[in-house]
């Protein structure tokens, strides 16, 4: 069984997954700066819930940001206790990443829906939010692979216009403010805004799943987090592929 921990924003969510990558238990809690206090208790009500114990765990799997200092320091340092005890591996998985795959079926569905239309596909695109109009960002395809790699930018009316003038593109934000905020900054109408969609780590489990396989393990001893401190004032241009 993999255990896995996603803490980049306020959330605390703990999921476990058998290897065949089926969901076994989801346990989250939403609120604010409860991470250090809460995460343990959320780890043992997972295991008893599933009646699982710590020596049935074959690897931990962690969101590695960008996102929370704090949430990303506390999640990755958990998870690399938890594998120095229990002497299992680690598996870091881009909290970007992990999210967007929870939009994939949506994005896959509405592609369809315009497959007609020369030239046009669906991207996704998580906007986490850091301060002000700054957000940590990527684009992805409708299965989830990297378009545009993790960034910071700040949202002005300028960002993603290349990749808006051909692709429809599906954002959704951890904040709803800051999310309208954008809405009204970008304001093009291949531009899609979805509202209450969250990190999980239900899908930090679901990616983990291939690299277990593929023993595509962590360091212990170098892994830290990503946590997407570097800043752009406006998106990175790039030609964005067509992915039908």
């Amino acid at each position: 069984m993999i255990l896995s921990i996603e803490t980049s924003i306020h959330i605390c969510s703990i999921a476990l997954h058998d290897l065949e990558g089926n969901l076994l238990a989801l346990h989250e809690l939403h609120e604010q700066r409860k991470h250090a206090e809460r995460l343990t208790l959320l780890v043992e009500a997972v295991l008893k819930t599933t009646q699982t114990k710590f020596s049935d765990l074959k690897a931990i799997a962690v969101g590695s940001g960008a996102g929370s200092y704090t949430g990303l320091r506390i999640g990755v340092s958990t998870a690399k206790g938890l594998c120095t005890g229990l002497d299992i591996p680690l598996i870091g998985i881009p909290s970007l990443q992990a999210w967007a795959l929870s939009m994939t079926s949506l994005a896959k569905d509405l592609s369809e829906q315009i497959k007609d239309e020369k030239d046009t596909n669906y991207l996704i695109c998580p906007l986490m939010d850091a301060r002000r109009m700054e957000v940590f960002t990527a684009i992805f395809d409708v299965e989830s692979n990297y378009v545009l790699n993790d960034t910071a930018l700040v949202i002005d009316e300028h960002s993603f216009e290349n990749e808006l003038a051909e692709n429809k593109i599906l954002f959704f934000g951890d904040n709803e403010e800051k999310l309208n905020k954008c809405k009204a900054v970008i304001d093009n109408p291949n531009a899609i805004f979805i509202s209450n969609k969250l990190p999980s780590a239900k899908e930090i489990g679901k990616l983990a799943i291939d690299k277990f396989n593929n023993q595509d393990f962590e360091d212990l001893a170098y892994f830290e987090p990503n946590y997407g401190k570097e800043f752009y004032t406006t998106a990175k241009k790039l030609a964005v592929t067509n992915y039908q």
